[in-house]
């Protein structure tokens, strides 16, 4: 009987020894493929978040675009275009996290373009520099391009690649970067002259008050 039982346990090793190297096999082949188009989609991504990241900081800094139509400078502008259709692969081998931050970038833009849409008459009364509404502009694309910039950043420090696109020329990333620093410095400075304004009303106001008393 006990022959007989090892008789059956070699023959049911003999069988499935096969079935398991095959399957841990396919496990490490279709890991490895998880792995390739990962990587094949991400490098993908990045040329485009750097297409889309470029034309954001021409935006932070534009103070209109010259028609050769109309001989004088318009404010109408092309917005930033994230074609993520044009990724080839499956997005499917990409974290949940990583795929939401990615399509949030078209939501935000969108904020952005309704914003600048509903600005008041404040903006405009300044024509034809409309130095408001482009400041304004300039503030909002240099936020957005800075959210894709952290985005870019955090893809490739997870996947641990190199970023090699800005290097030996201009920096469009670094642009944004310092473009976002300089307004806020400039609201900090503007928000400080007001307060100087507001200060220095009460105190005329008082001394005033002061100097008429009977």
């Amino acid at each position: 009987m006990e022959k007989e039982t090892w008789a059956l346990l070699g023959a049911a090793a003999a069988v499935a020894a096969p079935l398991i190297f095959n399957t841990v096999k396919e496990a490490v082949l279709e890991e490895k493929k998880r792995r390739r188009e990962e990587r094949y989609i991400i490098v993908q991504l990045i040329f485009i978040l750097d297409k889309y990241i470029a034309e954001c900081e021409f935006l932070s800094g534009n103070e209109g675009i010259y028609d050769q139509t109309e001989k004088e400078m318009s404010m109408a502008y092309e917005k930033p275009e994230l074609k993520l259709s044009s990724v080839k692969g499956d997005y499917k081998y990409l974290d949940t996290d990583m795929l939401y931050r990615l399509h949030s970038i078209e939501s935000k833009r969108a904020q952005v373009t309704t914003e600048l849409a509903s600005l008041d008459d404040s903006y405009f009364e300044d024509a034809p520099d409309f130095q408001g509404y482009y400041a304004k502009r300039q503030e909002l694309y240099a936020a957005h391009g800075l959210y894709v910039v952290e985005l870019s950043e955090d893809i490739c420090r997870e996947f641990k690649i190199r970023h090699t696109s800005w290097e030996g020329g201009f920096n469009p990333s670094k642009s944004i970067r310092e473009r976002v620093k300089q307004i806020r410095i400039f609201k900090s400075e503007a928000a400080l002259r007001r307060m100087e304004i507001r200060a220095k009303r009460v105190a005329d106001k008082h001394r005033r008050a002061v100097d008429n008393r009977p």
